[in-house]
């Protein structure tokens, strides 16, 4: 009976191991790509400005707007309108200064054809993270 335990806990501690492995840069992933996600929701929004449905989107992973490299990307889309006219909705969103993992966070914000005295917008907040020795992101 102590002979079956043992080979079943030989079978069993490489197979746990390689699951905690695997899994520890994912877990710090999603961890790192929630507290991004607070931070963009979490900005202020301009005045006469309301979410969308609350409809927004987080994201990450390798080179989410193309080319190449060994980074991972952070992306958070929100949808809001607004009755302000978009240079203030700019003006508004070009001065972010939020704090990213290793450089300050781009904000791009994307308009759509007003509606009914509102227009809709997209605010984009982008991070990037690079490590080459990250699992998930790195050169693999």
């Amino acid at each position: 009976m102590k002979r079956r335990w043992g080979c079943l806990a030989a079978a069993l501690v490489p197979l746990v191991g390689l699951f905690f492995l695997i899994m520890t840069p994912v877990w710090r992933d999603d961890a790192r790509l929630d507290a991004f996600h607070q931070k963009a929701i979490s900005y202020p929004r301009p005045p006469h400005t309301r979410e969308f449905h609350h409809r927004d989107d987080a994201t990450s992973g390798p080179n989410l707007t193309g080319g190449s490299g060994d980074y991972c990307e952070y992306r958070v889309r929100i949808t809001l309108l607004t009755t302000l006219p978009p240079q203030r909705i700019r003006d508004h969103y070009s001065k972010a200064k939020i704090p990213g993992f290793q450089h300050d966070v781009m904000v791009s914000v994307y308009f759509k054809d007003p509606e009914s005295g509102e227009s809709q917008f997209i605010v984009e907040f982008i991070d990037t993270y690079r490590n080459p020795w990250d699992l998930l992101c790195g050169a693999l």
